[in-house]
C-alpha cells in the first residue's frame, strides 16, 4: 500500500498513523528495558541506533567487539532493545530516548520481530515508517538511515525471507521522496550465492556472528564517516580525544566471537 504525501516540517514525507502503545501492552521485559535505556546518560552521541537485537547484539552480544573497535570510540551510541517490534520503539521514544541530543544520524534497525509476531509486510512496513517519521519530528536535524529487514532463515524460500523482502521493497517505495532519509538494504552480505545463510555469518539464521557484525561494519562505517567527520572535528568529543574513523574494519585483524 503507497500512502499519500504531505508536507511536514518542509520535508516531503509519508504520512501515516502513529499510536504509541501503553506500557501495559508491551511484554514486561520489553517495557521495563525501554524505560532503564532512556534514563541513561546520553552524553554527545555523533550517531545514534535504535531498533532491535539486530542492534542489541551489535553493543552487547555477538557483535560487542567490533562496536567497541569501530563504532564506540566515534561517539556512536546504540539504543536497541532485544524483541523490540516497530511499535515498542514508538513507546521508547515518547520516553524520551532521543531528546537532549542531536546525532548527525541515527540508524532504524527494526521490523524483523514484527513479522517472526505475525504481522503482515504491509503492517510491518507501515510500522518502520512510523518510527522513522517519528524520529524525524525529535531530530529534525538528523539523516536517518534505515536498514532494510535482514534476511534469515537458511533457506532463500522460507516464508520469513520473503515476507522480509516484501516489507523492505514497501519500505523503500514509502521512503521516496522523503531527503531526510536513507534506505539501505544489506541484507546480501549475509547470503551465499546459493541464497543459503551460513551459521558463520548468522549463527542462528537470524543474528550475525562476530563475523557477520564485521561485514555489517565494512558497510556502513564509510557511510557514517561522511556524516560525522565535522561532528568530529567540531563538536564536545574532539577533546576529549577522539579517534578518527579513517581506518577501515577490513584493514585491522579481528578474531570472530
Amino acid at each position: 500500500m503507497t500512502p499519500r504525501l504531505e508536507v511536514l516540517e518542509d520535508r516531503c514525507l509519508p504520512s501515516v498513523t502513529s499510536t504509541v502503545p501503553a506500557a501495559s501492552d508491551l511484554p514486561p521485559v520489553i517495557a521495563a528495558a525501554n524505560y532503564f535505556l532512556s534514563t541513561l546518560p546520553k552524553g554527545y552521541p555523533t550517531v545514534v541506533f535504535v531498533g532491535d537485537s539486530i542492534s542489541w547484539e551489535y553493543i552487547y552480544g555477538t557483535g560487542s567487539e567490533v562496536w567497541n573497535t569501530y563504532m564506540a570510540p566515534l561517539g556512536m551510541a546504540n539504543y536497541g532493545i532485544f524483541g523490540q517490534t516497530t511499535q515498542s520503539l514508538l513507546y521508547q521514544l515518547s520516553l524520551g530516548q532521543l531528546a537532549g541530543i542531536s546525532p548527525s544520524v541515527v540508524v532504524l534497525d527494526i521490523g524483523a520481530n514484527d513479522l517472526l509476531q505475525g504481522d503482515s509486510p504491509e503492517d510491518t512496513a507501515q510500522g518502520v515508517l512510523a518510527d522513522a517519521t517519528t524520529i524525524h519530528q525529535y531530530q529534525p536535524q538528523a539523516q536517518v538511515i534505515v536498514l532494510g529487514v535482514l534476511p534469515g532463515m537458511q533457506s532463500p524460500t522460507d516464508p520469513y525471507r520473503q515476507e522480509g523482502e516484501e516489507t523492505n521493497r514497501l519500505v523503500r517505495q514509502m521512503l521516496e521522496g522523503d531527503p531526510k532519509a536513507t534506505y539501505l538494504d544489506i541484507g546480501s552480505i549475509f547470503v551465499q550465492p546459493d541464497g543459503t545463510i551460513s551459521p558463520s555469518i548468522m549463527f542462528d539464521y537470524l543474528h550475525p556472528t562476530g563475523l557477520g557484525y564485521l561485514e555489517l561494519t565494512n558497510v556502513l562505517l564509510p557511510i557514517l564517516e561522511q556524516s560525522i567527520l565535522p561532528t568530529l572535528s567540531t563538536g564536545p568529543s574532539a577533546s576529549s580525544g577522539t579517534p578518527s574513523a579513517s581506518v577501515a574494519p577490513s584493514n585491522v585483524g579481528f578474531t570472530p566471537s
